[in-house]
């Protein structure tokens, strides 16, 4: 199945579907060095809403038990299937927390590298093409907010007893492949079959 097929059938997918699906929106044109991302979490709150496909709506997952919260906007790249099963995870750096449902054109700009109880989760970093400062690589980010994203990752789940392991941050040649890899591996005939069972 060539990319042109599969950017068509994940089209035809969204717009016909009964039930609306917002991970069936396509890959953006330039990805991936530029990709869509749907923001699940602003930046700044300690509840976490995870969108259900099947309910087409954000559902709140849990409330931090801590006074930890988001250093970003978080959510993530549609179309796209990471190795834990779910869309791959996206973090917006941005001064402004971005609301809930919002889509956002991100510059791919690199990658932290996360493992979970549900094995590999690597978080892509971009920044919105609207921005005004051009953020070229993973230098022009605050270091300052490197250091709270990896510390916050690190613990968030501590009160929970969960195994979180935060390694290093990427630029963004391994943000490219890992992105490409999670496009190829995303297969839009398994959502529409699995739509099909839903509705």
């Amino acid at each position: 199945m060539t990319k042109k097929d599969i950017s068509s059938i994940t089209r035809r997918l969204f717009e016909t579907s009964v039930h609306r699906n917002l991970e069936l929106i396509e890959v953006n044109e330039s990805s991936p060095k530029v990709v869509n991302a749907i923001v699940e979490i602003p930046k700044g709150t300690s509840a976490k809403y995870e969108y259900n496909p099947k309910l087409d709506t954000f559902q709140l997952d849990r409330c931090l038990p801590s006074s930890m919260m988001y250093p970003c906007s978080y959510g993530f790249v549609p179309s796209t299937l990471a190795e834990d099963n779910d869309p791959l995870d996206m973090l917006i750096y941005n001064d402004t927390p971005i609301d809930r449902g919002t889509l956002v054109e991100c510059t791919v700009i690199g990658v932290l590298d996360m493992k979970d109880s549900g094995g590999q989760d690597w978080k892509i970093l971009g920044t919105p093409t609207s921005h005004v400062r051009k953020y070229r690589s993973i230098k022009d980010i605050d270091p300052m907010f490197i250091k709270v994203a990896s510390y916050f990752f690190r613990h968030y789940k501590d009160l929970n007893n969960k195994y979180v392991e935060v390694g290093d941050w990427y630029g963004k040649t391994k943000a490219y492949s890992i992105i490409k890899e999670c496009c190829n591996r995303f297969n839009p005939i398994e959502s529409l079959e699995e739509q099909l069972r839903v509705s």
